[in-house]
């Protein structure tokens, strides 16, 4: 009976050091932060870069207010990871998939152009700030500004 639990073990343990790390380059994922002043956390789907199996970058759109880089995180095996950046400023992280996953996964998405790239809106909202969605319209404006 200890045999079949020493193989059963050292099998586990072999399954488990096979497990395959992300290959270098950019993945789609769900990005959780608190903006200041914001009374609520707020998500967005963002590009981040990986390198050596570590989360070294995330890909803010224009105007995000922390531009410090960010200290490199080694990302566990269910992609849920927690990083801060040099300034102070704490990010959850939610790894999603490859990068079409973040422009084809949008809400925001226009159904006239299905290859353009995401951008962040450049509408203003009623308090001036620039709009948060993301939009591959061709004028840069989502859904809400784009009939105004």
């Amino acid at each position: 009976m200890s045999r079949y639990l020493i193989l059963y073990i050292f099998f586990a343990l072999l399954s488990l050091s096979c497990k395959q790390k992300p290959p270098d380059g950019n993945y789609c994922a769900k990005v959780i932060y608190s903006k200041p002043g914001a009374k609520k956390p707020v998500y967005e789907m963002l590009i981040v870069e990986v390198k050596d199996n570590q989360l070294t970058d995330i890909l803010f759109p224009d105007e995000h207010s922390d531009t410090s880089a960010i200290k490199p995180v080694v990302i566990p095996l269910d992609g849920k990871l927690t990083v801060i950046s040099l300034s102070g400023q704490v990010y959850k992280i939610e790894m999603k998939g490859a990068p079409e996953k973040c422009i084809s996964g949008s809400k925001t998405k226009s159904k006239k152009s299905s290859n353009a790239e995401s951008t962040q809106c450049k509408g203003k909202s009623k308090d001036g700030k620039r709009c948060q969605r993301m939009t591959d319209n061709k004028n840069g404006l989502c859904w809400q500004h784009d009939g105004k």
